[in-house]
């Protein structure tokens, strides 16, 4: 019986050693499938569920990738307090005749300003009325 708790000791803080202390959720504005604003420009609208398990404060860098001039048009950082999570809305612009009518990969990419190994990502779709 103690070399099988030990096994399980072991497992577990090796576990915990090298859990990753950022979490991200992404949740597409469905209200919304895709809007023509300014300047012609696509919009889509999220919603990041940023959770920070670490136990200190961080600063994120939000950012997105998969369409040629993909950009984020609020700010591009927020900061959270130790154990703590946040929904960010997020509005991403892409200029117009970047990409044909339809859906589209895309990725989110959430990294501590303080720490960049500290970085997760998550994908969604950006839609592009046709």
């Amino acid at each position: 019986y103690g070399l099988v708790f030990l096994a399980i000791a072991g497992a577990l803080s090796t576990s915990l050693a090298l859990r990753t202390p950022l979490k991200l959720d992404v949740i597409r504005d469905r209200g919304a499938m895709g809007r023509e604003v300014e300047d012609g420009m696509i919009e889509n609208v999220y919603r990041l569920q940023v959770m920070n398990t670490a136990e200190r404060a961080h600063i994120y860098r939000i950012e997105v990738a998969g369409i040629p001039t993909s950009a984020i048009a609020d700010e591009d950082t927020v900061e959270l307090a130790g154990a703590s999570s946040r929904a960010v809305p997020v509005r991403v612009r892409v200029k117009p005749g970047q990409a044909p009518g339809g859906s589209h990969p895309i990725r989110f990419t959430v990294s501590a300003l303080d720490e960049p190994s500290l970085r997760v990502s998550e994908k969604a779709v950006f839609i592009v009325p046709k």
